[in-house]
């Protein structure tokens, strides 16, 4: 089960949230128990089910998806949907695991009251098609109205310059500031814009902005072109939710897809990335780099004498200990059980390597694990060096060529 190993099913906990992990292939991978919110029948998912049975009003997903692969983009972002009368947005994440097969999770949240009267709101405006054809009076009393159901959403009206030209009493209150301190000032000074594109259809875009603590607060908006016809003015209506938390999500599942959540230390995902990366790099300069194979020996032994919790501690330690040997600009990895691997890169001949190597191999002497003050673990490991190009010229060749020298060297050492 690939969610089990993430940190994602706590993230769903920890936020009320629901998910579906599907392939490349839009086939269902597995979901959370609390997906049946969302489904009319229970039965009608299961895994190896089709994704864009589950999304079938969502028109054109397989161009989305394929845009959010190709483009890099950071999610896809898909707000109001409706099933079983519950409102609900859905973030669809691109992520890459171990297998370097690529696999989307798509995350249901459902939306509160407020959301809903803000949809009905919504709504009500655009069965007016947004142009308001009253008299200046009934205007401002729909505009009362619109900034009461919106007391606690954000919102501002900008003209087509930016500038804004009204704030409701959240947006005045974020910041700490009266409506004519805003009034005047373009949105820029209070926002920082990911995108907004205005034009005569509705458009979302995600702002940012620091909040009187000085904590950045993530929104999500809805801009919406209004036109005031008894004064010819055309603005447009800035709606903001609060995502920050989807932000967190976001940044934790990057985490989590990228490093090994014992150490913290990169995974195999991102080393391969990484020499992948080197690997072009050095063939357009007379630099070269080097992989370091390390496997601790003797390590089921300490498993099964002390314990895993004690296994544990032991390559945590030897993950710190190796970090503050290498530069910043190698990599440290741990891509599995006892095995890590340090990428130095940038090197333009044997010296640094050499040197470095010297003192990895004088750590296991110097810096047992002081588990306990009566138990003390012997920091003991193998080592392998490849070198670009010489040991290898693609991924495989040096991780293999690593791999073979560093169990040559086990059956010296163990």
């Amino acid at each position: 089960m690939i969610l089990s190993g993430l940190i994602l099913p706590i993230i769903c906990k920890k936020y009320n949230i629901s998910c579906i992990l599907f392939s490349e292939d839009f086939k269902i991978v597995e979901f959370t128990d609390n997906l049946i919110d969302f489904v009319d029948d229970f039965k009608t998912i299961s895994v190896n089910s089709d994704i864009r049975d589950f999304f079938w009003e969502f028109v054109g997903l397989e161009e989305k998806l394929k845009d959010l692969n190709i483009n890099n983009k950071d999610y896809l972002h898909i707000p109001m949907l409706s099933k079983r009368d519950i409102f609900y947005d859905v973030n669809i994440e691109l992520c890459y695991f171990e297998t370097n097969k690529i696999f989307y999770i798509a995350m249901f949240t459902k939306q509160s009251k407020l959301t809903m009267d803000y949809v009905q709101a919504i709504q009500l405006i655009n069965q007016e098609n947004l142009h308001y054809e009253n008299q200046k009076e009934d205007i401002k009393n729909n505009e009362m109205y619109f900034n009461l159901i919106n007391q606690n959403l954000i919102s501002f009206h900008i003209n087509e310059k930016g500038i804004i030209t009204e704030a409701n009493e959240a947006c005045t209150s974020f910041f700490g500031l009266n409506q004519n301190d805003m009034i005047g000032s373009h949105f820029s000074k209070y926002f920082f814009s990911r995108e907004v594109n205005i034009s005569s259809t509705q458009v979302s875009s995600i702002l940012q902005a620091t909040n009187l603590d000085g904590v950045d607060i993530f929104f999500h908006t809805d801009i919406i072109p209004m036109k005031f016809t008894y004064n010819n003015r055309a603005d447009n209506i800035i709606i903001c939710q609060d995502i920050t938390y989807l932000k967190k999500i976001q940044s934790e599942l990057e985490y989590s897809a990228d490093h090994d959540s014992l150490t913290g230390l990169p995974n195999r995902s991102m080393l391969i990335r990484k020499i992948d990366n080197a690997i072009s790099k050095s063939k357009d300069s007379e630099e070269f780099f080097a992989l370091c194979f390390i496997d601790l020996n003797k390590f089921k032994k300490v498993n099964d004498e002390y314990g895993h919790h004690v296994g544990d501690m032991l390559l945590k330690h030897l993950g710190e200990v190796l970090s503050d040997i290498i530069r910043d600009d190698d990599t440290l990895a741990r891509i599995g059980g006892d095995e890590f691997v340090i990428l130095f890169e940038h090197l333009k001949s044997l010296e640094y390597l050499n040197l470095t190597l010297k003192r990895i191999e004088e750590i296991s002497k110097k810096n047992p694990l002081n588990y306990t003050e009566d138990l003390t673990i012997p920091l003991s490991f193998s080592l392998g060096v490849s070198i670009y190009p010489k040991d290898g010229d693609n991924i495989e060749d040096l991780l293999n060529y690593a791999d073979e020298k560093m169990y040559e060297d086990k059956k010296i050492r163990v």
